[in-house]
């Protein structure tokens, strides 16, 4: 009889276990949300943190909301209207799409075209971006030099870029400061690269045209927890891919160095 007990009782566990696994696969963390998603069994909103079920019915309260979603087994969707059911349905594991696991830099920029590629579309700045050029087609001296123009309040803002021999640097603090303030949640849709060469004529050269994004901080470090958080027993490289994955889906595209140098800085996240 005491037997027939335990393996009935071990029998329970194992279906315990087993069940509170699934559970674990089944259940998917909120790490950002675009719009407004609802559950409706609950009529409680998906929220940064929000942990739901993968087979809840969502309703999309328009067609571009949107929210990336982790689970630690499964991995990290970009969850949309368009793939709601797809989402619900799939057993196999979310990996992110080989095209956006990219970052800016992590070299020398040798000439003008890759110096406008490196800025081109939602240029993310965290705190300072260094990037190395060609000093020989982009010399740096007190004549020459690059800055940064855009519009603020009907007013154009010029600022002039800081280097050191063949690194430029754009600083987030000094690139929004107007008149020793800083400039609160700045909605500047348009910077342009120029580059200055002072002589008997000044010379203003336009380089490239881009989108500035300055990403909310304290935001951003829940964000990035929670993909820590959801994915502690990968490795330094994984984190850091889905990271900067996540990033390009709803930012833009980081330096690469930046963000590593963010990473550590902010989030203690290091090799």
């Amino acid at each position: 009889m005491k037997k027939s007990h335990f393996f009935f009782g071990l029998a329970g566990l194992v279906f315990f276990l087993s069940n509170l696994s699934s559970y674990s696969q089944d259940k998917f963390t909120v790490i950002k949300v675009s719009g407004s998603i609802v559950i409706q069994r609950t009529g409680s909103e998906l929220n940064i943190g929000t942990a739901f079920a993968q087979n809840e019915d969502l309703l999309f309260k328009s067609v571009v909301s949107r929210a990336a979603v982790i689970n630690p087994q499964r991995g990290r969707y970009l969850l949309t209207a368009d793939n709601n059911a797809e989402f619900m349905n799939s057993k196999s594991n979310f990996l992110p799409s080989s095209e956006k696991i990219s970052a800016r830099g992590a070299g020398v920029i040798l000439n003008p075209n890759d110096l406008k590629n490196y800025f081109e579309g939602n240029y993310v700045i965290l705190d300072q971006v260094k990037i190395k050029l060609n000093p020989e087609v982009f010399p740096m001296n007190d004549k020459k030099y690059f800055y940064i123009r855009y519009m603020y309040k009907n007013e154009t803002i010029n600022k002039k870029l800081a280097f050191s021999s063949d690194t430029l640097f754009i600083t987030k603090t000094e690139l929004l400061a107007i008149d020793g303030k800083q400039l609160p949640n700045p909605e500047i849709s348009e910077m342009k690269l120029m580059y200055m060469e002072e002589g008997l004529n000044y010379v203003s050269t336009p380089i490239c045209v881009f989108t500035p994004v300055f990403p909310d901080f304290e935001q951003l470090k829940q964000e990035v927890q929670i993909i820590m958080d959801q994915m502690k027993n990968k490795s330094y490289n994984e984190k850091l891919l889905e990271i900067t994955s996540f990033i390009n889906d709803f930012y833009g595209k980081p330096d690469q160095d930046n963000l590593k140098e963010w990473l550590r800085f902010n989030m203690s996240f290091y090799e």
